[in-house]
């Protein structure tokens, strides 16, 4: 018989010593990137820390006081006063940081001006995004703001900006869910001043559609796994939905498998198997439907050649990226040439690939491996900000009177996101050390963080790439936030608080 609290215990272990190895290499990419700092910088820094320090230290009295403000406030009005904070200061972000889309941004966003033109040669043949044909969806969605306007760079990245807001309040009803309305708010507040997710809003990238779709995906899946209740038409639903969010996402940045893989998992190991016929159907079909559907009709259309997930350079070119010693399994010259040798033949590039792979891997000796992957993973999380400030701040013209300023601070933005994202990694291990009261939903999480732990590692590397699942982290450290007097201090509610409310309070008050 199966073992469910081994299961736990199982993947704690392996959870622990990801974050404690993510800890220590962010503390060694931040005393790397320290030791050019100025002495307003260094100062800055001590100041933060003791910040954090009083913090932690007073977290009960500090707990104790956001309970009455939040009492006196009320949940739903709390709700949205950290709803509109997290929206001003993404739009404050996008109005004062001018970012250039550049690298595949760039030609995503430039070439949308092509799609509106009714030209899709850029789909066909070998073109760029034939060859990589899961940024397909994000350029046709780019292209529908051309009609707008001849440079909407600004309506994408206002776009952005809601989107991003959105996922504040999907991320306040999955912790919700998982424990109540207290740290629902306080993982909502978290996900609103966290950086990367405030400073990637001005970049053209996926990500910030994909994550709120991602969210909006596991917070029906939480509603379903919570039920006690025998399966009735609002789980059929909420199967449906679960489904239907997790196929929008995954058109905007496909790694929906990695999610639907542990759905899957979620279920089988902690969730009674008979249930299974019952409930994988609904939330397979509604996953592969629509985007065979919106798939097929790009192709007989004519304006894709294959299908979205079939790029006609395959997988395992990222995959030997991934294993180049020499660019630490980042993208290289060497690797992203091999396509051309083999005149972009899918079966010989393939081919080409896994030789290489098995050479490199076969010939190095043990040693050099394992260090090769623990650099590598170590390069791939220690970022605080997953490369958002680079990405929004290089190419900035020197004409913008905020890009000076922004130059300037950033030793002191470093600062800022390395402190953050050590503080969520830090309670996120506490969480994990409090095996009695944590809520077996959490495993499904810790599932998951591992699938793209996993995925990362064998594909080629880059900081930015752990962004889509960076707020992860957040539901993590809740539970290492979550204090036992706060359970006996409560807190003024008499219902969740849902969408329609939030819409029903802006509208009467004016806004929308």
């Amino acid at each position: 018989m199966f073992n469910r609290n081994a299961a736990n215990k199982c993947l704690s272990k392996l959870a622990l010593i990801i974050l404690n190895i993510i800890v220590i290499a962010c503390i060694c990419y931040f005393a790397v990137s320290s030791s050019s700092f100025s002495l307003v910088a260094k100062s800055f820094s001590l100041i933060c820390c003791l910040f954090i320090l009083v913090v932690v230290y007073g977290k009960k009295r500090f707990e104790s006081w956001i309970c009455k403000l939040i009492n006196r406030l009320g949940c739903r009005n709390t709700l949205i006063l950290i709803i509109l904070l997290g929206f001003s200061m993404r739009l404050l972000w996008i109005l004062l940081v001018p970012t250039i889309p550049i690298s595949d941004f760039g030609l995503m966003y430039e070439y949308a001006k092509e799609i509106q033109q009714g030209n899709f040669t850029g789909f066909h043949n070998y073109a760029y995004f034939a060859r990589f044909a899961h940024d397909t969806i994000t350029v046709l969605y780019f292209s529908i703001f051309y009609n707008l306007k001849s440079n909407p760079l600004i309506i994408i990245k206002f776009m952005n900006v809601l989107f991003s807001t959105l996922a504040i309040y999907y991320m306040y009803k999955i912790v919700e869910q998982i424990y109540d309305v207290w740290l629902g708010l306080l993982a909502a507040f978290l996900l609103a001043i966290f950086p990367p997710f405030i400073m990637y809003n001005s970049q053209t990238m996926s990500e910030n559609i994909a994550i709120t779709f991602y969210l909006i995906s596991v917070y029906y899946f939480m509603l379903v796994i919570n039920k006690k209740k025998k399966f009735h038409g609002n789980e059929l639903r909420n199967l449906c939905f679960c489904g239907l969010a997790l196929a929008m996402a995954n058109m905007f940045r496909m790694v929906g498998s990695v999610f639907l893989i542990a759905y899957i998992m979620y279920l089988i190991l902690f969730r009674d198997v008979r249930k299974l016929y019952f409930l994988m159907p609904f939330m397979l079909l509604t996953y592969f439907i629509p985007i065979f559907l919106i798939s097929s009709i790009l192709i007989y259309n004519g304006i894709t050649e294959t299908h979205l997930w079939n790029s006609k350079e395959p997988i395992w070119t990222s995959v030997l990226k991934g294993t180049n010693f020499e660019s630490n399994g980042h993208w290289n010259v060497e690797d992203a040439k091999l396509p051309e040798i083999y005149n972009h033949d899918p079966d010989k590039i393939t081919q080409a690939s896994k030789q290489i792979i098995k050479e490199r891997l076969l010939n190095a000796s043990p040693q050099k491996i394992s260090t090769f992957y623990l650099y590598k993973f170590g390069s791939e999380w220690a970022d605080p900000d997953m490369s958002a400030y680079e990405w929004a701040t290089k190419n900035i013209p020197e004409s913008s009177p905020t890009a000076n300023l922004i130059r300037k601070l950033k030793s002191e933005i470093l600062i800022v996101t390395t402190l953050f994202y050590l503080f969520l990694l830090y309670f996120s291990i506490k969480s994990l050390l409090r095996n009695r009261d944590r809520p077996e939903e959490i495993s499904f999480f810790l599932l998951l963080f591992c699938g793209f732990v996993i995925l990362l590692l064998i594909t080629e590397a880059q900081a930015r790439y752990a962004f889509v699942i960076s707020w992860i982290f957040i539901i993590l450290a809740i539970g290492g936030l979550k204090g036992r007097h706060v359970t006996d201090f409560k807190i003024q509610r008499s219902r969740s608080i849902k969408y329609s409310d939030l819409l029903r309070f802006l509208l009467s008050n004016g806004l929308s």
